[in-house]
């Protein structure tokens, strides 16, 4: 729990601008047939706003995004992040917020899956942020 009461984030966020390509990935159900879908992958670039261990915020460049890819299902957003060491890390995410800006969309993700060597390298990097 935060220290200061006011704080609901249960992790405090850290300020970092990385490189983020995003996948969407939805699940689209067809209006004539019951039983199958089509999935639809949407890729969109953007950077980080800020980083915690359990979510993040991330600004994607892009003018419209249908709502249904900004309140996705659990773990609906692969988001690829390009750490500054040259490794690239995956992040498994569920968007909680999102909020329209002139350069494209806030959205804030609380982390759902990530592999554990993915994990191990995501909070090195923050630790290091928090040193400073």
């Amino acid at each position: 729990m935060p220290s200061n009461p006011k704080e609901r984030r249960q992790s405090p966020r850290l300020n970092a601008n990385l490189e983020a390509r995003l996948e969407f990935s939805v699940l689209m159900r067809d209006t004539e047939t019951t039983h199958s879908g089509v999935q639809h992958l949407r890729a969109v670039a953007g950077h980080t706003q800020n980083l915690s261990a359990l979510g993040l915020a991330v600004v994607l460049h892009a003018q419209n995004i249908d709502e249904q890819y900004l309140l996705g299902a659990e773990g609906s957003m692969a988001i690829e992040l390009d750490l500054p060491n040259g490794l690239s890390i995956e992040i498994q995410a569920t968007p909680v917020r999102y909020q329209k800006l002139d350069e494209g969309y806030l959205i804030g993700a609380r982390i759902s899956k990530m592999a554990d060597r993915d994990r191990e390298l995501y909070l090195e990097y923050l630790g290091e942020l928090a040193e400073g």
